[in-house]
């Protein structure tokens, strides 16, 4: 497994403007990275620079930002620009414990698509296809054998939670009554839900609704 430990950055190289950083943004990981803070979130703005693990604010520096640069005080990390809601940063950190410069990707959080109301989403079901690996979402079940949950002492295997962040859905996996992975949901209708942020492109999953 690779574990990633990300430190403070503090200046940032890109070929965009301060106005195309600014908002929330999800790393991506693949399914065997632990990263600490657990599913990061930054949120940029123009002075100030937040980090999260998920919802849960874990620190705040202060930044300035010059034409292309923000900057802070002790680090120096570079931007490669993918699209205008994706790109990658190296910047000092640890993996494997092993201290160096690591590159990690971002995703813009949009405002999820839908007509539908939170109460209702979560009453549906959806199946998807992703590197030819079928699986459902399902919200609000435990996923996994009761007797097996007893023999090894677990409340819960996995669960599908729908949580949200501003305008932003997600599926939220929890194991054991911990959240361990998040898709932010693009669009989501009574008959297909679109995932993003994923590692690799296409960038979406698209599922179709089960009965």
């Amino acid at each position: 497994m690779k574990i990633v430990v990300l430190l403070t950055f503090c200046l940032i190289v890109v070929s965009s403007t301060a106005q195309d950083l600014e908002g929330k943004w999800m790393m991506t990981k693949e399914g065997d990275t632990y990263i600490i803070p657990e599913n990061l979130v930054l949120e940029i703005s123009s002075d100030t620079l937040k980090f999260f693990s998920f919802d849960t604010l874990k620190s705040t520096i202060p930044i300035k930002i010059e034409k292309d640069k923000i900057i802070s005080e002790k680090q120096v990390s570079f931007i490669e620009v993918i699209n205008e809601n994706r790109f990658k940063i190296k910047s000092q950190g640890t993996v494997n414990n092993i201290d160096g410069l690591i590159s990690t990707e971002y995703v813009r959080l949009i405002p999820t698509k839908t007509n539908l109301s939170s109460e209702e989403i979560q009453k549906l079901s959806f199946q998807f296809n992703w590197r030819d690996d079928m699986f459902t979402v399902i919200f609000n079940k435990e996923l996994g054998d009761p007797q097996l949950l007893k023999n090894i002492g677990l409340s819960e295997l996995i669960k599908m939670n729908l949580e949200k962040i501003n305008l932003t859905y997600f599926i939220s996996i929890y194991e054991s009554g911990t959240r361990k992975t998040v898709f932010p949901i693009k669009e989501v209708s009574k008959d297909r839900m679109i995932l993003y942020g994923t590692p690799d492109e296409p960038y979406e999953i698209v599922g179709e609704k089960v009965e």
